[in-house]
């Protein structure tokens, strides 16, 4: 609407997690074609930021590699950045979804998800606790609603909702997303929980 009433160009970008972080920063610089100096000071911040962040995010995906986690998101959007995200991380995705998806969303999301990953759209609590049971899922990412779900599981919670305290945003973000992931995937509590119920009995 800004730039149709208006004329302001806008780039659709997400300053989650380092793949799309990168992507923005590049997209923004690549709209000052006539300034070429911009994307080379941006190649270079791109570059000291990820030598910066990258060895801390090797050790936390050697601890997660193989781990799986569910997805369920108020916008489609932020599931594509989460994707990319965890699997920088070593983590893979079973279920993805969101409350207010279109049909292309979801098809790019079939497209960005492993096979068998379950798709789903505006799930009630007992889809989400199916199939996340279904697909042995070590961590649930969503919002308050979704916290319940999880905990009563047995299995971790990360918190993406927008009243967040500690920002997800850029390489540091990224960062704190990883070490949030790992705190909660790798915390000894989870072996003290029941066994989960699943609908042929207990695991």
């Amino acid at each position: 609407m800004m730039e149709e009433k208006y004329g302001f160009p806008f780039i659709r970008v997400s300053y989650f997690g380092i793949e799309d972080v990168s992507q923005a920063l590049y997209d923004v610089a690549g709209h000052f074609a006539d300034a070429p100096e911009i994307m080379a000071r941006t190649k270079e911040l791109v570059r000291r930021e990820i030598t910066q962040v990258q060895p801390r995010l090797a050790a936390i995906k050697k601890a997660l590699q193989g781990k799986k986690a569910a997805i369920y998101v108020g916008g489609a959007f932020k599931a594509f950045s989460l994707i990319k995200a965890l699997r920088h991380i070593g983590m893979s995705v079973v279920l993805a979804g969101s409350q207010t998806g279109t049909q292309e969303d979801y098809e790019v999301l079939r497209d960005m998800c492993d096979d068998g990953c379950v798709i789903v759209d505006d799930a009630n609590p007992l889809e989400l606790s199916k199939y996340v049971i279904e697909k042995k899922a070590d961590l649930v990412i969503g919002g308050v609603k979704e916290r319940p779900i999880a905990y009563k599981l047995g299995i971790g919670f990360c918190d993406h909702n927008h009243e967040r305290k500690i920002p997800l945003a850029g390489y540091v973000g990224m960062l704190n997303f990883a070490q949030e992931v790992y705190g909660t995937v790798m915390s000894p509590v989870w072996k003290l929980t029941p066994p989960k119920v699943t609908s042929s009995g207990r695991e």
